[in-house]
């Protein structure tokens, strides 16, 4: 974020400490509510929305004992500034500094048992959109100032009433067990990021045929649905899935969670 900043592009408020007395000025002079998350994390695990100065002490407190007791050796949390606004994620594919833009998501995020941040799913964004077109802008620029020159990338991005704002920037592939891949092969006509990560190191050939921006209009439509349940207990059948399946829209199912 410093790096962005530096680079003359909107970043976000924030303290990293691994004590809390690293973070508390921060936290004492930001308004609430502040988010409170791991460095080393996936998806939403482990951010949480506080509401109060005590709230964020603890939930900071909680994070750095947990990954202690996990053995990371990067152990630390961060203290966010709360971004209002709709989320995005851009995917995109490096080699040599040239950068291409393979597909922008926005994320349908909803507070769900009791965590703020539940992803429901993720909607594919038209390129040729206004707000497509200021998310590439913002994100091809952090993407300079952080100098990630080669390899995939997914920033995620908050789109407030002042512009874009930079999430965080995750250095690999888009995550979700890959849940979006047959999806964004059908979006585009064929190629998706995690094949065009591998062209980006090993064939240059086939990265420089990539668009610098992935195709508008869309060659189908459709979106990425998050199955949330609201109870815990044993699964004892899926019927669920054989309807899904039997759907004249359905492209794919991916999930760990089977009977027992």
């Amino acid at each position: 974020q410093r790096a962005v900043k530096a680079s003359g592009l909107r970043a976000v408020r924030e303290a990293l400490g691994r004590k809390w007395e690293e973070v508390a000025d921060f936290v004492a002079q930001e308004p609430l509510p502040i988010v409170v998350k791991p460095v080393e994390s996936a998806g939403s695990d482990g951010v949480k929305l506080c509401k109060s100065k005590d709230e964020a002490k603890a939930h900071f407190n909680l994070l750095m004992e947990s990954q202690r007791k996990c053995g990371s050796q990067g152990a630390a949390v961060l203290c966010q500034e709360f971004l209002k606004g709709k989320e995005y994620v851009v995917d995109c594919v490096s080699r040599d500094g040239t950068h291409k833009v393979l597909m922008i998501w926005v994320y349908d995020k909803r507070p769900t048992n009791g965590a703020a941040f539940v992803y429901y799913g993720m909607i594919p964004v038209d390129a040729a959109s206004e707000e497509a077109k200021i998310l590439i802008a913002y994100i091809l620029g952090v993407l300079n100032a952080l100098k990630l020159d080669n390899g995939p990338t997914h920033g995620e991005v908050m789109m407030t009433m002042d512009g874009p704002c930079l999430v965080e920037m995750n250095c690999r592939s888009h995550g979700w067990d890959g849940a979006w891949v047959p999806l964004a092969r059908k979006l585009t006509g064929g190629y998706a990021q995690p094949e065009c990560a591998v062209d980006s190191h090993t064939d240059a050939a086939a990265f420089a045929r990539l668009p610098s921006i992935y195709a508008s209009p869309f060659k189908a439509a459709g979106q990425n649905v998050m199955l949330v349940s609201f109870f815990a207990g044993t699964v004892r059948a899926t019927p669920g899935y054989d309807k899904m399946r039997s759907l004249s829209s359905f492209i794919s199912l991916q999930t760990g969670v089977g009977v027992g």
